[in-house]
């Protein structure tokens, strides 16, 4: 049917003054027009499986392999960094606001940095799950710019590179605090 058409009401289509109505469509907002589960079935679907894809039996909790991924010493935070910037670097194409990126990258640097303490860390990214925030953020700001130029991906290409940067950094001073002080000569 078309947004906007005049129809006799059947009622009084045999009298003389026969009633028109107007049936309307309504429209969703400019760049709203996609259901949040059709935004991006990838994105959900490593998002889950990350953060929330398991449910401890018998209660509410949910976690995915991201924490036990995490207990690989050293590398398993910066592997889990790595597919959560993967999935930024996805995002781009929704056309998010700078701001929205900016978010979506400090999720993932609080939670590779907070993952590096042991135990503690990994209770933490039971408890934040980052790429859960980070496809509720993609879901709230999808469409709200023009179309993605050549500077957002440079953008978000600068902003990956600085947070793992920070990352690299962080993971370096804790092997040489660890190292530090088991040094026996």
């Amino acid at each position: 049917m078309s947004p906007c058409i005049m129809e006799s009401d059947p009622k009084n289509a045999g009298s003389e003054g026969g009633t028109e109505f107007v049936d309307v469509e309504v429209l969703h907002p400019p760049g709203k027009t996609k259901q949040a589960a059709e935004l991006d079935p990838f994105i959900k679907l490593v998002s889950r499986l990350l953060d929330t894809f398991f449910v401890i039996p018998g209660t509410r909790i949910r976690f995915g392999i991201e924490p036990i991924i995490g207990l690989i010493p050293i590398l398993g935070d910066q592997v889990t960094a790595l597919i959560s910037a993967a999935l930024l670097y996805r995002s781009v194409q929704h056309r998010l606001p700078k701001i929205a990126l900016v978010r979506m990258a400090l999720n993932i640097l609080i939670n590779a940095v907070v993952g590096m303490v042991p135990l503690v860390g990994d209770l933490f990214v039971l408890w934040y799950k980052p790429n859960i925030r980070n496809y509720k953020i993609l879901q709230r700001f999808a469409g709200q710019t023009s179309a993605v130029t050549t500077g957002d991906w440079m953008f978000v290409s600068i902003l990956i590179g600085s947070t793992f940067f920070l990352i690299v950094v962080v993971t370096l001073v804790l092997i040489y605090a660890t190292v530090s002080q088991f040094r026996w000569w």
